[in-house]
């Protein structure tokens, strides 16, 4: 379970984000995220271990020519994207994950 200042820190980056439960799974929606140099997309993190990853970000859309193997994802009633970035740990706050997974496509 993660603390309200974390979720606090995170809505510094991100006004909208809040939690979003399924399947065992405590997600974090961050709409309208912005993303150096392209724009806004929502995104949907995943602070825990899921498809043979520790943490997870997935995004309303690819993100053109930046991360590898993107593949699609249903989650919350909704069409995700994610790409291959493994090493971003759970033990990190909830803005340190989403930096790190931001940080893969710079």
């Amino acid at each position: 379970m993660r603390t309200s200042a974390e979720l606090e820190e995170l809505k510094r980056i991100c006004p909208g984000a809040k939690e979003m439960p399924e399947g065992g799974i405590t997600f974090i929606l961050l709409p309208s995220l912005k993303i150096s140099g392209q724009g806004e997309v929502d995104g949907l993190l995943c602070p825990q271990a899921r498809d043979g990853y520790p943490t997870r970000l997935f995004l309303s859309r690819q993100i053109p020519g930046r991360g590898n193997n993107w593949t699609p994802h249903r989650i919350l009633d909704r069409s995700w994207t994610s790409w291959s970035w493994t090493g971003v740990g759970a033990e990190l706050r909830l803005a340190e994950i989403l930096a790190n997974h931001l940080g893969a496509l710079r």
